[in-house]
């Protein structure tokens, strides 16, 4: 009997996950580690605001989770809009442990005015990256989750609705209010 040579980068996520959920195949697992590890620790980094350890904590769980779960991934779903579900739902189960923190930041009072900067404004990339990041800021976890799923993971609309679990008219409904928000208050920019 001739063995045959498995060259795993040449196969598509879906192959990968059949092979892995049908085989226990370690290797396939070991190629989609990595190919979306530093993609999800990316994402976590981004939505957890920063914080490292956290991150790295939360992608490894992922992948766990992908381990665990590998039974319940269907043949011809996108393996991307699966794991990035995977993501999304242990963001939301950590927002959900934080609340209450926000929840107590939020009722401090603020004594200090905003003041608005006088000087002129610097038309580069960098300046326009920290105000929209000023401005992400300022939008609550579910909107800042739709403009990371779709501007920075370039995910589809159909993708993000099933991630999320929302129609995909509701999801095109928020992006275009999003991005209205966001030209409104980058207006200065254009």
């Amino acid at each position: 009997m001739i063995a045959l040579f498995v060259n795993y980068k040449y196969l598509s996520d879906g192959q990968l996950m059949e092979r892995v959920r049908r085989k226990d195949d370690e290797q396939a697992f070991a190629e989609i580690y990595h190919r979306y590890a530093r993609l999800l620790q990316g994402f976590f980094f981004r939505r957890l605001g920063g914080d490292e350890e956290q991150s790295s904590d939360h992608m490894q769980d992922t992948f766990l989770k992908v381990w665990s779960s590998r039974w319940n991934y269907s043949d011809g779903q996108s393996f991307r809009t699966w794991i990035f579900t995977i993501a999304y739902n242990l963001c939301k189960n950590t927002y959900r442990q934080n609340q209450h923190e926000q929840e107590y930041l939020d009722s401090l009072p603020t004594d200090e005015p905003i003041a608005e900067d006088s000087t002129p404004l610097k038309l580069d990339a960098a300046t326009f990256d920290s105000a929209l990041q000023q401005e992400l800021a300022h939008l609550n976890e579910a909107q800042q989750m739709l403009f990371e799923l779709r501007f920075t993971q370039e995910l589809t609309v159909p993708e993000i609705a099933a991630i999320i679990d929302i129609p995909e008219g509701t999801v095109k409904s928020r992006l275009n209010t999003l991005t209205n928000y966001l030209r409104l208050k980058l207006k200065d920019y254009e």
